[in-house]
């Protein structure tokens, strides 16, 4: 198989741009609903009498004791506002993370919950009000990336992202989904990744990978290994990284071959995205993992290692074993904090100042603040360069880049994710940096568009890139 120019920053970066500009939206309102089916439900259109069963059932699957107390204990402080990228880039207040909540709480109350929606004289028998309907698509998947950063100033602890992932798997149950959560989830069910890539071509791209890196590793005759059995990690990479950047995969597999561990890809699962996540979807997100899952066990590797990515992080190490309720036997990392390892045990070793600084690094919210990795990409950033600076606030406090909650998979949502991303853009303004680095696919195509947006003059980088290009011979 011939690939040419997999290097030409220009080529790639086209490429990303076109994938997140080609969606659109789909049947529904200039809001981005869309009333295709969805996945598992079968090819069928609901009634309206049959909406509020269907978003009942969803409810019912779907609430418990924590969400169903954050719903009913706001005190309307009006402190989970200064947390909200959302309300700080806009100042508009029906933004603030209380005010979306209480936009959900009467769809629930009025026709879900009260005694009013359950006795036909009470108004049982009438349908869903669009209008409402509307309202809470608009703050559960266009308002809200669940970043979960209002729960920080909460003094009752309520987490408005749960409360709306919620709202998400209700209004799922309705076939009300934005376009670009459409598709995916049913390619990566039907095809075992969200692009559709065969098994055949995946394989067949590691071996071209294998044929160019041959010079770039020193070994004549260099292979990706394949399926093989009782290695210490099976990574799995991101489809963009086979498909549209394929230099983030090189990078990656530079990394771990310099490492000298035992590593190997499955061509059975090579996905680490999960958009059945953000769905609201928890059995269709462990449709997604159990692919990953059977990879592992059957090549009995030892870790799982995956390609950075937020939310497919977070629903692979943390939502899966609280669906299943049990810890697994094995440990699964990000790409970022197996380097840090790699690095503090001298297995790979980095060229201080190879590339220029200074250098900010921003925190995906699903890893740091909803996944606990936090120091290791600061660590590693730390022994590749002098010129670290930090934005303020960072860490668990970060403020999300606009980009999470499946916004980035939707074309027609670029506008919104830029207007929503000012108050990231400020911040990276602030440091002086001249390269973000992150560990997230979408924060880096969400930086990388902010910094033409509001002209930042800022490269987007991932931290695995920095690192392979900063390796020692």
């Amino acid at each position: 198989m011939e690939i040419t120019g997999a290097r030409d920053g220009a080529q790639r970066e086209k490429k990303e741009v076109a994938r997140m500009e080609k969606g659109s939206v789909k049947h529904g309102s200039n809001h981005g609903t869309s009333v295709s089916p969805v996945p598992g439900q079968g090819d069928h259109s609901l009634t309206p009498g049959s909406e509020k069963r269907e978003m009942r059932l969803a409810m019912k699957g779907n609430l418990n004791r924590r969400v169903l107390s954050m719903m009913n204990t706001c005190v309307h402080c009006g402190l989970c506002a200064e947390a909200c990228h959302y309300y700080c880039s806009t100042g508009d207040r029906r933004l603030i993370p209380a005010t979306k909540l209480e936009r959900l709480s009467h769809l629930v109350d009025k026709h879900l919950w009260s005694p009013g929606s359950l006795f036909p004289f009470r108004g049982r028998g009438a349908p869903l009000d669009e209008r409402v309907v509307e309202d809470v698509f608009r703050a559960a998947f266009e308002e809200c990336t669940l970043c979960g950063k209002c729960a920080l100033n909460c003094p009752m602890g309520i987490n408005t992202g749960d409360v709306m992932s919620l709202g998400r798997s209700m209004l799922c149950s309705i076939e009300r989904l934005p376009s670009g959560l459409i598709d995916p989830v049913k390619t990566s069910l039907a095809a075992g990744n969200f692009i559709g890539l065969s098994a055949k071509d995946f394989v067949e791209t590691l071996e071209w990978l294998g044929e160019e890196m041959e010079d770039e590793v020193g070994e004549k005759g260099f292979r990706i290994p394949v399926d093989r059995e009782g290695a210490e990690v099976l990574y799995v990479p991101h489809p963009l990284e086979i498909r549209d950047v394929v230099f983030l995969l090189m990078d990656a597999i530079k990394i771990l071959h310099a490492s000298g561990v035992d590593y190997t890809f499955s061509s059975h699962a090579f996905d680490t995205v999960n958009y059945a996540y953000y769905q609201g979807r928890k059995d269709m997100m462990m449709r997604v993992v159990q692919r990953t899952l059977d990879a592992r066990e059957k090549l009995n590797a030892k870790s799982l290692v995956l390609a950075p990515c937020g939310h497919g992080y977070r629903a692979m190490r943390w939502e899966a074993e609280k669906y299943l309720g049990k810890r697994f036997s094995f440990p699964i990392y990000t790409l970022a904090a197996v380097i840090d390892r790699y690095i503090e045990s001298g297995r790979i070793k980095l060229e201080k100042d190879r590339i220029r600084g200074p250098i900010t690094y921003h925190d995906p919210c699903n890893l740091a603040r909803r996944g606990g990795v936090i120091q290791a990409p600061r660590n590693v950033l730390n022994a590749l360069t002098s010129g670290l600076v930090e934005m303020e606030p960072h860490g668990v406090l970060s403020y999300c880049c606009g980009g999470g909650g499946g916004l980035a998979a939707t074309g027609a949502y670029r506008k919104k994710r830029m207007k929503m991303g000012r108050i990231k853009a400020e911040q990276i303004r602030k440091t002086g940096a001249k390269i973000v680095a992150t560990n997230c696919f979408n924060c880096r195509t969400q930086i990388r568009d902010l910094s033409g947006e509001y002209d930042l003059g800022v490269e987007a980088k991932s931290i695995v890139e920095l690192v392979a290009a900063s390796l020692k011979e």
